[in-house]
């Protein structure tokens, strides 16, 4: 071969082993910025939460039906023949108003019976006393016997112990006379009526029914889990169903113990009816408000982690995950947020779920679809 041929072939291997060097040191240069480079996590916006002040609140549903407070069904406490009957369903009636009135012959008869048997007891009581009165006198001349003397005092304490079960049978008496009309026990309104004019009625027998719908009740039940956390007195806002707007009750009362077969303890809501816009039988439901926060700062629950040093969350901070130490003083919605005592503060941005590969210190990018 040609001595200027092999010199061509030599430049030309040379000159191709230099530009492989070359391009193999550029890769190798590469290789290595791409592992010094540091790892940024891509965060989009659903994966973080800007900490603000948040207004929150915990209550209990309930629901029941309204019922009057006082509900009285009046009944008869004599027998006999219902001679008047004053008031109807849905009338308003004022304490002492007559309602019912039955026919008092045979008790004006019994009545004046037992007044003319006290008044000829009364007169058999007064002989016995003069009697008494003139024996001692002569016991004590000695003109009387012992024996005439004790039998004065019999026949005395005879007469009056007669007396006074005559005043007691003339006080029966003139309570029939009084129960024979039956009057309003309360003010209030007559719910149902059972006996007309002319009917016969024997003692004990419902004749209305009165009750007081200026003051009416719903009973609700509360789980054991939730009733510690109410008490007598809390307020109680309540719908009315088919009603419009709402009303305000109070809790009255507290079963002490919960329903038979169940976990459920009644509780008693009292509702003011001044207005007369209620009926007894309607159905409300309403809440029950247990605790509210005006302006808590709260995160997710799964915001939240915990190492060896505590309680902690990842604050999104200049590109970076910063380890953020808090305390949590409160659960709310069933635990889903946690209300954040101290370490975070309104505006800070935290990852609100757990990210795999994210650790304190790592960079991080939040993108934003907006």
């Amino acid at each position: 071969m040609p001595v200027a041929r092999r010199w061509f072939i030599s430049r030309a291997a040379a000159a191709l082993g230099v530009a492989v060097l070359a391009h193999s040191h550029v890769f190798a240069h590469a290789q290595m910025a791409e592992r010094t480079a540091p790892l940024v996590i891509e965060l989009v916006s659903a994966d973080v939460v800007t900490v603000e002040p948040t207004f929150l609140r915990d209550a209990l549903r309930v629901s029941g039906q309204l019922r009057p407070v006082a509900r009285v069904a009046v009944k008869t406490k004599v027998s006999g023949t219902v001679l008047e009957v004053l008031a109807r369903p849905g009338e308003k009636v004022s304490k002492g108003d007559l309602l019912v009135r039955f026919e008092t012959d045979d008790l004006n008869a019994a009545l004046a019976q037992q007044e003319s048997g006290l008044e000829s007891a009364r007169a058999v009581l007064l002989l016995a006393q003069q009697a008494l009165e003139k024996a001692e006198q002569l016991a004590r001349r000695g003109f009387a016997s012992k024996a005439t003397l004790e039998k004065a005092q019999s026949d005395l304490a005879t007469a009056s112990a007669n007396v006074k079960g005559l005043e007691a049978q003339l006080g029966t008496a003139r309570q029939a006379l009084a129960n024979a009309e039956i009057r309003a026990p309360f003010d209030g309104v007559v719910a149902t009526r059972s006996v007309e004019p002319g009917e016969t009625a024997s003692s004990g027998a419902e004749v209305m029914t009165v009750v007081d719908a200026s003051t009416l009740e719903a009973e609700v039940l509360v789980s054991t889990r939730d009733v510690a956390r109410i008490g007598v007195g809390k307020e109680v806002v309540l719908s009315v169903e088919g009603g419009d707007g709402t009303v305000t009750g109070i809790i009255d009362r507290i079963s002490p113990v919960a329903n038979d077969g169940s976990r459920s303890v009644p509780v008693f809501v009292r509702v003011g009816n001044g207005d007369g816009r209620l009926w007894g039988g309607m159905f409300v439901t309403g809440e029950i408000e247990l605790r509210r926060d005006e302006n808590a700062l709260a995160v997710p629950a799964t915001a939240v982690r915990e190492d060896q040093e505590g309680l902690f969350v990842m604050k999104v901070e200049d590109g970076k995950a910063v380890r953020q130490p808090v305390t949590v003083v409160a659960e709310w919605k069933n635990g889903s947020l946690l209300q954040v005592g101290s370490g975070l503060a309104a505006g800070d941005v935290v990852v609100a779920l757990p990210i795999k590969g994210l650790e304190p210190g790592g960079a991080v990018a939040v993108q934003s679809f907006l």
